[in-house]
């Protein structure tokens, strides 16, 4: 017998329907096509396989209109079947926020909801940008609609704390407990279930009332968002036995490094005795804590007294902690590799595909982004399934073509139409005919640089060079690209930033230098999923996509079908914007992420950097 609980949404009354009878439930599914879609499932280890683990359920299943929430048990037979033929109708789609719900259902019960789904998560990122912007469902309904859920919320978790036995009431521990051990049907938790169903299903009229302005960027984001979902389900394949020898090469090298250290210093390596060190050998600090102590664990601050002291005993302190730095990190990621995988050897990672305010795409469970392409290692771990390799392809100098177009820079456009290399001509148009290697370099980051919003500063920590000289550099590149320098001068006096896209980005009013970058990174992404469209969507890859990371796409293609991959690799990413050439560089890559390099690279060892220090 189902139970029926009353409720006001916007003052008005609404109905959560507990354990519906089936023709109960038909004449409910009968009566829309748009249903609002929420689980409750068993607390998820996040260091682990989530939703692919064995430890992972569905408890509750909720579905809803704007006035009426159907809340089912899973593990009931007959209600299950009621689910399963909802969610498998293909008239039927499925609001629900953040694909946390879409993804629970694929592993519940085998249903992939793919462009069915429409994802509220996704449409919030888009109306307000930005990691500081609160996305959560229950801000998002009190700011939008009622508080409503959010004193649902606190119903349940009053309940929680009561259910809590001793040593379990501390902290965040009555929830975990209570997501586990909540009675199915106690009215806190089915009536939050419900409402959650019914508040997402609301809330999608409201916020795509306020999206008008942004033309086809929502349909666009879903439609990404489904195929980043799709990757994350069907997963990738983790060379257990590589994984595991790497991470002994890396302890091995990281404890060698901690060994010849504190023999170098007489203290432990980490100790806060190695800054005396340092400073009773002259080494001047510029970087610090925000108790005002030396700091040798800041981004920079390595790099910069390994610049001024690169010799004798402290450069070799310097090199050996930076060592022990390095190989420690990548010990620790290599450690967590294999704790993400499934019983098959699959990880699942997630992509964020609105991570950043710019739009810029980063993935979690692992963090892919973070693997260097030119140190392939780590990328090494994973690899294609059998008689599969990978093609990959990423843009060339995609921001700095992007600038250019956006500029409307003459003489850049002029340098990229010519198909020559940009930094070798932004170094003639610099320094003159006669330039040097180094001054290439130089005027490489000096274009970074700029349209990253930095100055001589950090031109000077980046190089090593004095500030006067990046000053001097900095003013050379102003000379021969002066749109660059006009364009970045005009976008720090918008708020919001709108990219070509009309993308809103919000500014950052103590960095307004960084707008010009917001417009570029993001109309770079922009242009990525472009191609991804081009190539899944219309050329039909989709089947073959392996990962989205940054702006380089990889498939997983028969080996016979490599060659054809890369070919419609180059087809959908070469492009262009403004008139100014978007260009591509498709590689076959082979069965591992890293390339075949990866197997043979060595790992650090005391030697270039040691053997110039000594």
């Amino acid at each position: 017998m189902s139970n029926i609980y009353v409720r006001q949404v916007c003052g008005r009354p609404v109905r959560v329907v507990a354990d519906p009878d089936p023709a109960e439930f038909a004449r409910f599914a009968a009566s829309a096509t748009l249903f609002g879609l929420d689980v409750e499932t068993t607390p998820i280890d996040e260091g682990g396989p989530r939703f692919f683990g064995p430890a992972f359920g569905v408890r509750l299943v909720q579905v809803a209109t704007a006035d009426q929430a159907m809340v089912l048990r899973a593990a009931d037979p007959e209600q299950r079947r009621m689910i399963e033929g909802l969610l498998g109708d293909p008239r039927c789609r499925f609001v629900s926020h953040t694909n946390f719900d879409v993804l629970a259902v694929w592993a519940a019960f085998g249903i992939p909801l793919g462009l069915r789904a429409i994802d509220t998560h996704v449409l919030a990122c888009l109306l307000e940008p930005g990691v500081t912007a609160d996305h959560g469902l229950k801000s998002l309904t009190e700011r939008h609609l009622d508080d409503g859920l959010k004193r649902a919320e606190d119903d349940l978790y009053a309940l929680f704390r009561a259910l809590a036995p001793v040593g379990q009431r501390a902290g965040g521990r009555p929830t975990l407990y209570g997501w586990s051990h909540v009675p199915i049907d106690a009215e806190p938790y089915v009536v939050y279930a419900g409402l959650d169903a019914i508040y997402v299903r609301r809330l999608l009229d409201v916020l795509l009332g306020q999206l008008g302005d942004l033309g086809y960027l929502p349909a666009a984001e879903l439609w990404l968002a489904a195929q980043t979902t799709a990757l994350q389900i069907r997963g990738i394949r983790l060379d257990l036995d590589y994984t595991h020898a790497l991470r002994e090469e890396f302890e091995q090298a990281n404890s060698a490094a901690r060994a010849e250290l504190e023999a170098l210093m007489g203290c432990k390596a980490t100790s806060p005795k190695r800054l005396d060190w340092l400073a009773e050998r002259g080494v001047e600090f510029r970087h610090f804590t925000d108790a005002g102590r030396p700091s040798l664990s800041s981004k920079d601050a390595l790099p910069d007294l390994l610049v001024r002291y690169p010799g004798g005993d402290v450069g070799r302190m310097l090199t050996l902690t930076t060592r022990m730095a390095e190989t420690g990190n990548f010990a620790t990621n290599l450690a967590r590799f294999p704790g993400f995988a499934d019983a098959d050897g699959r990880v699942h990672p997630d992509c964020r595909t609105l991570a950043a305010h710019t739009g810029r795409m980063s993935v979690k469970w692992p963090a892919m982004q973070t693997f260097k392409k030119d140190d392939p290692r780590l990328r090494g771990c994973f690899v294609a399934e059998p008689g599969m390799v990978l093609v990959g392809c990423d843009f060339k100098a995609v921001e700095v073509r992007v600038a250019a177009a956006l500029a409307n820079e003459p003489r850049l456009i002029e340098v990229i139409r010519a198909g020559t290399d940009i930094h070798d001509n932004t170094a003639r148009l610099m320094f003159g005919p006669g330039w040097t290697k180094a001054q290439r370099t130089l005027g490489k980051r000096a274009t970074f640089g700029t349209i990253y919003g930095g100055g001589a500063p950090g031109l000077a920590k980046q190089t090593g060079v004095s500030v006067d000289t990046a000053r001097d550099v900095v003013q050379r590149f102003k000379r021969a690209y002066p749109r660059i320098t006009a364009f970045g001068t005009a976008m720090a006096e918008r708020d919001p930033v709108r990219n070509a896209a009309r993308r809103r980005i919000p500014a950052d009013p103590t960095r307004t230098y960084a707008n010009s970058n917001y417009a570029i990174q993001s109309t770079a992404r922009d242009l990525l999923v472009e191609s991804l469209y081009r190539l899944c969507a219309l050329d039909g890859w989709h089947p073959y996509l392996w990962a989205i990371i940054h702006d380089e796409i990889v498939l997983q293609v028969p080996a016979e079908l490599a060659e054809d991959a890369r070919r419609a690799l180059l087809a959908a990413m070469t492009t262009s914007f403004r008139g100014v050439p978007i260009e591509a560089d498709p590689e076959i890559i082979g069965p591992r992420w890293g390339g075949q390099v990866a197997d043979v690279v060595p790992l650090p060892t005391s030697g270039d950097r040691l053997a110039a220090a000594a």
